[in-house]
């Protein structure tokens, strides 16, 4: 493999703190990821550089963009958002764009759709791609809107990572949906979709590559393991990135998933359909759910997944031979490809 210069960038905003039992935790943030991408890069005889942009770069991102845009780097973009808000994970790759940068991932048109859940319902549905019935309200409503039924989950129209999603997000009749609506809008700030809530097995798949490389990866499912009563089986904000909650200990991802080879084939088939619908690119994983009536329901496409070592991308590509650093060798391989850049070798899963 030739030398060639890979900067890896991130969103340094601190650690996020969650109030949980009484005691304030901080959680892990993305630039434990992008130490881990760097020494994969690394081991992989790449140069590398790691450049943080920091909350405190607002009103200097010339310093950033100059530091990022200095040489003919490929840049793996790890920018989940900026300055504390996650809607402008878009303006990050809109400027890479503009300076001519080539980049891994997703563009900024497929970064803004896929944050805002309505948009990509709309998309979704337009292309006979099945996903729960929805609407987006700006207040809470006076009465259900026609073709939906209870129980519903309430979301946050543009939060990602599950946050706003906790067991209260289930709700079976008006008055608590009232509440719930009323409290997304006062707390996030922003309107709540309401979708159908779909009771069944929840299943995340893996896509990687672009145009004659495109591949879905083994489905990975995740198991509700002894659910106390009452609370919906669902990977809240908690279950999802609170390791000292008993949720996080019940929501246990196990890849690949054990089902028949004709639901596997389903999967992936719709996986491939939404990334290509939203028009990802390089990687991406697509959540669903199988209703109790045997149908297959798209309920997000994040084009920007968690990408660490221990996370569902990395345990989807392990299950076909490929380790971190093959993954994320893949990756910038891919982006590579896009723009025609040579020196960069993908290694091939198995």
């Amino acid at each position: 493999m030739s030398m060639r210069k890979v900067k890896v960038i991130f969103n340094d905003d601190g650690s996020d703190k969650y109030l949980f039992d009484g005691k304030e935790i901080k959680l892990e943030n993305v630039s434990g990821t992008a130490e881990e991408v760097v020494a994969a890069l690394s081991s992989g005889g790449f140069s590398t550089e790691c450049i943080p942009l920091k909350s405190s770069q607002r009103g200097k991102i010339d310093e950033f963009i100059n530091r990022v845009a200095s040489d003919d780097a490929i840049v793996f973009n790890l920018c989940e958002g900026a300055f504390g808000k996650s809607s402008f994970e878009m303006h990050i790759a809109a400027l890479l764009d503009l300076y001519g940068v080539k980049y891994t991932g997703s563009g900024p048109l497929t970064l803004g759709l896929s944050l805002d859940k309505g948009l990509t319902k709309d998309i979704l549905h337009s292309r006979d791609i099945p996903t729960p019935g929805y609407c987006v309200m700006n207040e809470p409503p006076s009465r259900l809107k026609r073709g939906l039924k209870f129980p519903l989950i309430v979301k946050p129209l543009k939060e990602d990572a599950s946050l706003g999603i906790d067991s209260g997000a289930v709700v079976n009749t008006m008055k608590d949906l009232k509440k719930r609506v009323e409290y997304i809008i006062t707390k996030f700030i922003q309107p709540a979709i309401v979708e159908e809530y779909v009771e069944g097995r929840e299943f995340n798949i893996a896509v990687i590559g672009n145009n004659g490389s495109l591949r879905a990866l083994p489905p990975s499912e995740i198991e509700f393991i002894d659910f106390p009563e009452g609370i919906p089986k669902i990977c809240c904000y908690e279950a999802k990135w609170v390791t000292q909650s008993p949720l996080y200990k019940k929501t246990v991802p196990s890849c690949p998933a054990n089902v028949p080879e004709s639901l596997k084939d389903e999967l992936q088939a719709v996986a491939l359909k939404a990334y290509g619908a939203m028009g990802c690119r390089d990687y991406a994983r697509v959540d669903m759910r199988l209703g109790e009536d045997g149908n297959l329901k798209v309920l997000e496409v994040n084009p920007n997944p968690d990408i660490s070592s221990d996370a569902g991308l990395a345990r989807a590509a392990s299950a076909v031979g490929l380790d971190y650093a093959g993954l994320i060798h893949n990756i910038v391989g891919s982006a590579a490809t896009r723009y025609g850049v040579a020196g960069f070798t993908a290694k091939e899963a198995g």
